[in-house]
C-alpha cells in the first residue's frame, strides 16, 4: 500500500472516532408565550399540610384556555393563599395539551383591588416554566401574569406573557 493511502485511510478513522464521541446536544428554539385562559374556583380550604398557618388557605383553580406553542389546554393550579395578606404561593399549576402533554408552571405574588371594569382584584407576578411531559420536557421561560378575578362569579381571567424555551 502506498503511503498517501494510508495516511488518507488514518485521517478517515481518527476523524470517525473524533466524531463519535461527540455528545448531542439537544438544540432549543426560545419562543413567545401568550397563554390566555380562564380558571374557575375549585375549592378554598384549610390545608395545613401544604400551607402552614391559620390565615393560609389552599386555593384550587381549573379552567382551560389556548397558547400558541401548546394549542388549547385545560389548567389546574392550587396555591396557598393569605387571607390577611392576599399574597398566594407554593404554586402547582399545570396546562394540560390536546394530546396529553403537560406544561409546569410556578408563579406567587400578591393580589391587590383593580380598577378594571367588571373585575375586583387583579395579579400583575411574575411566572417561571419549570419543565413538563411529552414535547414539554425539559421546557423553561419566564414571564408576567395579568389576570382579573370577578369574586361574584369566582372567576379569573388571565393573559400571561413572556417567553417558552423548548427542545428542537
Amino acid at each position: 500500500m502506498n503511503y498517501p493511502k494510508i495516511l488518507l485511510l488514518a485521517c478517515l478513522i481518527i476523524g470517525s472516532a473524533a466524531l463519535s464521541c461527540q455528545k448531542d446536544e439537544p438544540a432549543f428554539e426560545t419562543k413567545t408565550f401568550e397563554a390566555t385562559f380562564y380558571t374557575d374556583l375549585d375549592s378554598l380550604v384549610p390545608d395545613s399540610v401544604t400551607c402552614e398557618g391559620a390565615e393560609n388557605l389552599l386555593n384550587t383553580q381549573k379552567g382551560s384556555g389556548s397558547e400558541p406553542t401548546v394549542g388549547s389546554f385545560t389548567t389546574t393550579m392550587a396555591f396557598c393563599f393569605n387571607t390577611e395578606t392576599f399574597e398566594y404561593g407554593n404554586t402547582e399549576a399545570r396546562f394540560v395539551a390536546a394530546d396529553g402533554d403537560e406544561l409546569f408552571l410556578d408563579v406567587s405574588g400578591q393580589v391587590v383591588p383593580t380598577t378594571e371594569p367588571g373585575y375586583d382584584l387583579e395579579f400583575k407576578d411574575p411566572f417561571t416554566i419549570i419543565g413538563g411531559t411529552g414535547r414539554f420536557e425539559g421546557a423553561s421561560g419566564s414571564g408576567t401574569t395579568e389576570s382579573y378575578v370577578n369574586m361574584a362569579t369566582n372567576r379569573t381571567d388571565h393573559a400571561w406573557k413572556g417567553t417558552i424555551t423548548l427542545k428542537k
